[in-house]
């Protein structure tokens, strides 16, 4: 069924479901209310409910101000007070805990092994799984511009926003590009900030989990005056500290296992030991593979004994204070060799979750004189991240035919007929030091005109400046120094004419107390170096907007608003000279990241009264809006939308809107430099063995190309360099489709919106991988086609790689595509009981499809080859609930976080939720993630001046589903980009407010 099918069908279902249901309500009820009983978006402040419903201010997503927020675009709305009841401590926990950001990946603090958006320590939002640069974060209707380090910065970082400010966040559920421009794709998320403070505030709040590591502290304060009756102060600051998580911490992230059951029910196959049988070597766990010497002939390899005693023998000679390593994790004496080490220096030092510290200041100045007011907002805020872990290190300087023994260790301990040549895995330790300050400042003036002059239009004009300025530093293993080794002072000591190189400083790699990390410090002194990079990004904006009512039309008046905007941002990241030198051991050279832009734009909104007062139609708006916009790179274009809002009785709305978005390229996806890096033949390469391909694409195309179809893709690895894509790259454009019916009927005070969404973009920007360029050219049908131009391969007759993958130039390219399809479900119930006031409110969504297509071809529902909806990291299901009850002083709350199950399987040629080999014995693999309901509770009391209010999260302590290793994998065996699970654990929470 195609797309325009789905739509159509929906079209028919909100339109039956709203005439049935109004028959349903008007033989129930004859009294009337007002449309703005309709709202499902309700606000909470310090009004009474039908004084706020009463004003008119401008929602997001519009420029006219309309009656409580009343929008054709569904809205959500999260006060500030749910995340002190819930026990979250920053405004990224608020957002990415939504059931619009917790069914995708989002960046939360986690990935610092990752090259994410804005850097280690970073954290963004992603609604609805587009990614993070096609979500606009407002503050204020505002846009700030995005901060972090190194240089693929596109979104804000969440970081440098203090909680304390936040009244309440409005996110918009459907592209708003008409009204703020590029990247609000995919929704648009307005913090709302408290624009007034009635005296001196202090907050102090803790997070502690149940199990070490995890803590969370925050501190803030907030002071407000007044200057006579024109001008309002406010000035906060707030101190937030996240304690590192490591690894060694949480069971479930510590040690990956293959994770195979018995099809009995006997438990892991993969602990239990087989080696007796002769079937397999019993395995622990996987682990960073270090501490070990290999010979280079025999193959055998050593491990450093705990108490140093052990003796092994290797080729007849005995080496002390080592012992054999057999198989993939114990020892022949069945002492498990990656136990000894677990819990100790490698993983207790290796964060899951770094370290972050952060400081905010805050004021805003509303002043008003003459009609006029001025309105300012400063923001300062300092960010330090720091991340320790670990890698493995072994001096090989070359590979093959070419190189023999390079990297193999020649040493008298070894000595043998052989030559005594060993390889080292030997641990070094890693460390990145991440600071970030953001400034930021607005300033606002607005106003009518005189009277009898324009009454009912209003002007408003912008301006504001932010600055990111980052630096990030981390000791790195050098290549001039990993180049030559001393590890006994003497050349060629044993006269086997292979010479042992000498270079100070000498270090003994066969030192136990080297391969168990005590004297890690030494390695990094004789092979080690740090260097800082640094990244600055600003953005100045400005803008104007006017905005009132034309003429009047016999529904209502015709509203009208009009702006202009100048935005420009510019970027200088310069990584270390390590990186830029290309001086860095097993990783890849980058170049600076360095350019700027510019985009004016022109826009206007009009809002259409149709019909007020008829028979099924108590009001009936149309609302249109249109974007045209220029950049200095990246193009030129124009979007619109259009909206209908039907009030169709008192006590239902139906509310649909369509339009279409773009999003300009970003400053990295502009200006990248060149940057080099290695990939395996047979990661890249789909014409390796092609005979056996059951894609005929390939089998044609490879075999066109001829390379001869037992080609085993032998050799050394594909030289890959990644770049920006320039002047080429061109906006990427959507489409968005949006159409909800809203309930609120008059005998309870209940509130229920479904909405149906599809989101659609193409000519997404997208940087190839190395993989996705050579699959490109030979899995598609048209061949030879533009992928093929972006790579070399050598010859059959080459002496050395005959038909190897060389030299492949991945830049950054208009060329991926991708559409979902949803339905959002948001309810809300009040009623006030003998015994308190009961609140219960929840929101569920229910993605239907999510397509990626990476060469462009066309949506259609029910393939699956580019479905990913459902798979780990992209539930079907997500959905978050809450039930309240306010009596007196008191207010107790039960609230609920629900992800569902996801399932890999479709990634795999097996059927891997069946039993599959498990070398000579049968397992159960497990490529899915159980549905997972997480639950949490808080009471608080408020006194006079005193609030306190505790709780417990995830109070039956729910742990991260666990997978197969054959699902890609961030810690231990739970899912990478399963980011919507909690990872710190059951923890308890503490939060007091006193005012003064």
């Amino acid at each position: 069924m195609k797309r325009r099918s789905i739509r159509h069908s929906v079209f028919s279902s909100v339109a039956v479901s709203a005439l049935v249901l109004t028959g349903a309500a008007n033989a129930q009820e004859t009294d009337t209310t007002t449309e703005d009983d309709a709202v499902i978006s309700v606000i909470e402040e310090d009004v009474t409910e039908g004084e706020a419903r009463q004003e008119k201010i401008v929602v997001t997503g519009s420029l006219l101000a309309r009656d409580n927020f009343a929008s054709s675009s569904p809205i959500q709305v999260i006060t500030a007070e749910v995340a002190t009841l819930e026990g979250l401590v920053d405004t990224a926990a608020i957002l990415q805990g939504s059931s619009l950001a917790s069914g995708s990946t989002q960046l939360n603090n986690t990935f610092q092994n990752f090259v994410t958006n804005g850097g280690i320590g970073a954290q963004t939002i992603d609604l609805r799984g587009c990614g993070d640069t096609r979500t606009l974060v407002l503050v204020d209707g505002k846009r700030p511009g995005p901060a972090g380090t190194r240089g693929s910065i596109a979104a804000l970082d969440l970081n440098v926003l203090p909680q304390s400010i936040i009244s309440r966040i409005e996110v918009l559920k459907d592209g708003a590009s008409t009204i703020y421009g590029s990247d609000a794709v995919c929704g648009v998320v307005n913090i709302i900030t408290r624009d007034s403070v009635d005296s001196l505030e202090l907050n102090a709040q803790t997070t502690r989990p149940f199990d070490s590591g995890g803590e969370q502290y925050s501190l803030s304060g907030a002071y407000g005056f007044q200057l006579g009756d024109f001008a309002d102060f406010t000035i906060s600051a707030e101190y937030r500290l996240s304690e590192e998580l490591d690894t060694s911490e949480r069971d479930y992230l510590d040690c990956s296992r293959d994770y195979v059951n018995s099809p009995n029910g006997t438990g892991l196959i993969d602990r239990q030991n087989f080696s007796a049988q002769g079937l397999r070597p019993t395995q622990n766990c996987n682990n960073l593979y270090y501490n070990t010497v290999i010979d280079a002939f025999s193959g055998q390899r050593l491990v450093p004994s705990p108490n140093g005693t052990t003796i092994a023998t290797v080729n007849g000679v005995s080496v002390p204070g080592y012992r054999p390593r057999v198989g993939t994790g114990y020892t022949a004496d069945g002492v498990a060799f990656f136990e000894d080490y677990l819990d100790g220096e490698f993983l207790d030092n290796r964060d899951f979750i770094p370290r972050n510290e952060n400081i905010s200041l805050f004021g805003t100045a509303d002043v008003e004189l003459g009609g006029i007011a001025w309105d300012t907002e400063l923001l300062f805020s300092r960010r330090e991240t720091n991340v320790e872990g670990w890698r493995q290190f072994f001096p090989v300087v070359g590979s093959g035919s070419q190189c023999g023994f390079c990297g193999y260790i020649d040493d008298p301990a070894y000595d043998n007929a052989a030559g005594g040549l060993v390889q080292i895995v030997a641990p070094f330790p890693t460390v990145d030091d991440i600071k970030l300050d953001y400034y930021y400042a607005s300033s606002s003036l607005s106003g009518g005109f005189a009277p009898g002059f324009l009454d009912d239009w209003s002007w408003k004009i912008d301006g504001s400046y932010s600055r990111g300025e980052g630096s990030y530093g981390g000791n790195e293993i050098l290549l001039s120094k990993s180049g030559d080794w001393n590890f006994d002072g003497v050349a060629d000591v044993d006269g086997d004419g292979l010479a042992d190189t000498i270079a100070p400083p000498s270090i003994d790699f066969l030192n136990p107390d080297i391969l168990s990390g005590v004297a890690s410090n030494d390695l990094v002194a004789a092979i080690g170096g740090y260097q800082t990079g640094s990244t600055i990004y600003e953005q100045t904006t400005f803008t104007a907007v006017l905005a009132g009512e034309v003429f009047e039309l016999p529904a209502g008046p015709l509203g009208l608003g009009l702006g202009a905007e100048y935005r420009e941002f510019s970027i200088d990241d310069q990584p270390g000279v390590l990186t830029q030198g290309g001086d860095i051991w097993g990783s890849s050279t980058a170049g600076p990241t360095k350019g700027t832009n510019s985009v004016s734009e022109v826009f206007a909104e009009i809002s259409v009264p149709l019909l007020k007062g008829a028979p099924l139609a108590e009001d009936v708006e149309f609302s249109g809006s249109v974007r045209a916009f220029d950049y200095d790179i990246g193009g030129s274009g124009s979007i619109y939308k259009v909206g209908l809002n039907w009030q169709i009785t008192p006590t239902f709305r139906a509310r649909s809107s369509y339009g279409t978005s773009y999003r300009a390229p970003a400053l990295f996806e502009l200006f990248l430099e060149d940057q080099t890096g290695f990939q395996s033949q047979t990661v890249i390469d789909p014409c390796i063995n092609w005979a056996d391909s059951t894609n005929p694409n390939i089998r044609a195309n490879c075999a066109a190309a001829g390379v001869p179809d037992n080609y085993t893709g032998a050799g050394s690895s594909a030289l890959v360099v990644t770049s920006g894509g320039g002047e080429l790259l061109e906006p990427e454009t959507g489409d968005t489709f949006t159409a909800g019916l809203i309930w609120t009927p008059t005998f309870a005070d209940l509130n229920i919106a479904v909405d149906y969404y599809e989101i659609e973009i193409q000519d997404q920007i997208t940087s190839l991988s190395a993989a996705q360029i050579v699959g490109g050219c030979y899995a598609t049908t048209v061949y030879p086609n533009d992928f093929c131009d972006l790579f070399e391969r050598a010859p059959g007759t080459a002496t050395i790689g005959a038909y190897n993958v060389d030299n492949i130039q991945a830049p950054t390219l208009n060329v991926d595509a991708q559409s979902q399809a949803g339905i959002d479900l948001e309810v809300r119930y009040t009623n006030e009981f003998n015994f308190g006031t009961v609140i219960a409110e929840g929101s569920i969504n229910w993605a239907l499809e999510r397509y990626i297509n990476v060469f462009g071809s066309d949506f259609v529902s029910g393939v699956t080859d580019n479905d990913f909806n459902g798979t780990i990291g992209f539930p079907s299901v997500v959905g978050d609930a809450s039930v309240r009850l306010d009596r007196g002083d008191w207010t107790y709350t039960w609230f609920t976080d629900f992800i569902g199950r996801q399932d890999d399987n479709r990634y795999f040629a097996a059927d891997y939720n069946d039993p599959q080999a498990y070398f000579a014995l049968t397992g159960l693999y497990k490529v899915y993630t159980e549905a997972q309901f997480t639950h949490g509770l808080s009471v608080r009391w408020t006194g006079d001046t005193w609030t306190i209010t505790g709780g417990v999260r995830n109070i039956f302590d729910e742990h991260p589903p666990q997978v197969s290793d054959i699902v890609q994998l961030s810690a231990g065996n739970t899912p990478v980009n399963a980011t919507g699970y909690d990872i710190r654990g059951r923890r308890a929470f503490v939060n007091v407010s006193k005012k003064f």
